[in-house]
């Protein structure tokens, strides 16, 4: 277990959600204060005697505490640090609204690729239309209101990086790239970023692992 001051983090490596997470305590300078805990949310009980809905990223604090989903997470994270990734102002909103669509594109990336695992029929085929219809338009957005790409650092440019990464990574079959030459130079040079890197490698020495449990790409698991 983590010390008086310290947090329990359970994650999945392969959740957009919980790469977030780890990139923001990166960028918030918060990794000395992070255990991590690496589960199969399908079949971890002891992650569902800490939240529930059995789902990652969920953390843990020293009271017993339990802090989910991603978002609350980051409020969190962002109350503890001095370090700016949820802005002041009305600049707020925007970056937090942009976080939120961004996590839409991740969670239409799982459900489609969920879906798409089942037995065919119209109900699912129409299900796998409406996600793919949802991560374009989103993506679109983010090309075509492009002000953003300029702005200082924070949790709407994490979040958007970490369900890119991912979507390229599950469903390669999109290319979700094309059409879009502002947001696919935006991807590639902001993915270098050290918390970016960081997060997607679990670089060794900047957090610690503990009890971690076997994690078997057999489970049936999306993440």
């Amino acid at each position: 277990m983590t010390d008086e001051n310290g947090w329990l983090l359970f994650i999945a490596p392969r959740s957009p959600f919980c790469r977030k997470i780890l990139a923001a305590v990166v960028e918030l300078g918060l990794e000395h204060r992070v255990d991590l805990k690496i589960v199969d949310p399908w079949t971890c009980e002891g992650l569902r005697a800490v939240n529930a809905l059995c789902k990652v990223p969920s953390l843990l604090l020293p009271d017993g505490t339990a802090l989910f989903d991603s978002r609350v997470i980051t409020q969190y994270l962002q109350a503890q640090s001095a370090v700016e990734l949820i802005p002041q102002g009305n600049a707020r909103w925007d970056a937090l609204c942009r976080e939120s669509l961004a996590d839409g594109i991740a969670d239409a990336v799982i459900r489609r690729f969920v879906d798409r695992l089942g037995p065919e029929n119209e109900r699912v085929s129409r299900n796998v239309r409406r996600q793919k219809q949802a991560i374009d338009a989103a993506l679109n957005r983010f090309e075509q209101a492009s002000a953003w790409m300029d702005q200082p650092v924070d949790i709407g440019h994490i979040a958007l990086a970490c369900a890119i990464d991912y979507l390229g990574g599950r469903s390669p079959e999109l290319t979700w790239h094309q059409g879009r030459p502002l947001l696919t130079q935006w991807f590639y040079d902001f993915r270098n970023r050290l918390s970016l890197q960081i997060a997607g490698s679990l670089v060794p020495g900047h957090f610690r692992t503990i009890d971690q449990e076997p994690f078997s790409p057999s489970s049936g698991a999306p993440l």
